[in-house]
């Protein structure tokens, strides 16, 4: 897609380029393959995590559990906001909201900034550099329409190529309202994205300017949010609280991430198969991305 290459092509001078082996189950040892999942875990301190607390299904096939184990390091994120003119919310409050999320941050995280409306604008490559971050967050302009799906693409490309050990933990914090107006990308392609990478996303959700119209060969709005959070295994949070909505993001990074690998049995990794990941302890919750999204014909 000529969107995401001219944007990539950016962001390749300034990130350190490497393909993730092994990252969302593309690595081969001995001809297997085994896969990835980002998952995040909320449980009393008292209970103990382990691969023994959860049963994974895939495709509807009971798998074997390798590994299952929280993942301490630093997180690589883009903050993504809609810069659009009729988006609904108030250029002071957009501000605040992102400055907000910027200053959760841990000394050991990264974050990019992009403004996107009829294209994408870095407006602070990925750095663990605070102030250059909270500068970033006076930078949004409001014009124009958001091609939301083509944003997705170009930033899941970036973080995808920037990734140096494979182990990073990789978010996209998005703020908007889930409108897409006239993206080259389409819906599917762009949760494509994000599963094939195993990023996980959140929203910040502002309110729908649509007022639940119809749209062509679209979901709606709000559908689009819940689709790509639930998809992704993040969660749509409302923009109005964004204070506690980053604060709760931030623990997620933080402490609740972990990563589960197992080796696929008995199912066709070309096909789209849903993953099901149930806890034996109620106290223990979990999500993950909803699916492994198979050999999409139109991605590239």
């Amino acid at each position: 897609m000529l969107f995401a290459r001219v944007l990539f092509a950016c962001l390749s001078m300034v990130l350190a380029c490497g393909l993730v082996v092994g990252q969302s189950g593309k690595g081969a040892t001995a001809g297997r393959r085994t896969a990835t999942l980002n998952v995040i875990v909320q449980a009393p301190k008292d209970v103990k995590v382990a691969k023994e607390s959860v049963d994974l299904y895939d495709g509807g096939i009971a798998q074997e559990i390798e590994t299952f184990a929280p993942v301490e390091v630093g997180s690589r994120i883009v903050l993504l906001v809609d810069n659009t003119v009729n988006l609904k919310a108030e250029s002071a409050a957009l501000q605040k909201a992102a400055l907000t999320v910027v200053n959760e941050l841990y000394e050991d995280d990264q974050m990019m900034v992009v403004g996107y409306n009829e294209s994408a604008l870095i407006l602070e490559d990925l750095t663990p550099d605070l102030k250059k971050l909270q500068e970033a967050t006076t930078k949004f302009e409001r014009k124009g329409f958001p091609k939301l799906f083509d944003a997705l693409v170009a930033v899941a490309d970036a973080l995808a190529h920037q990734a140096k050990t494979g182990i990073e933990k990789r978010a996209i914090i998005l703020i908007s309202d889930g409108y897409d107006s006239e993206s080259q990308t389409k819906f599917d392609q762009a949760l494509y994205a994000l599963q094939d990478e195993n990023i996980v996303l959140y929203a910040l959700k502002t309110a729908d300017r649509t007022h639940g119209a119809l749209l062509r060969d679209k979901p709606k709005p709000p559908a689009v949010l819940d689709f790509l959070t639930v998809g992704t295994g993040g969660a749509i949070l409302p923009f109005e609280k964004a204070s506690e909505a980053a604060k709760t993001i931030a623990d997620d990074l933080r402490n609740n991430w972990y990563r589960l690998t197992y080796t696929p049995s008995g199912v066709n990794p070309i096909n789209m198969r849903r993953i099901l990941l149930i806890p034996r302890n109620p106290k223990i919750q979990v999500r993950t991305k909803g699916s492994h999204p198979g050999r999409y014909r139109e991605h590239h």
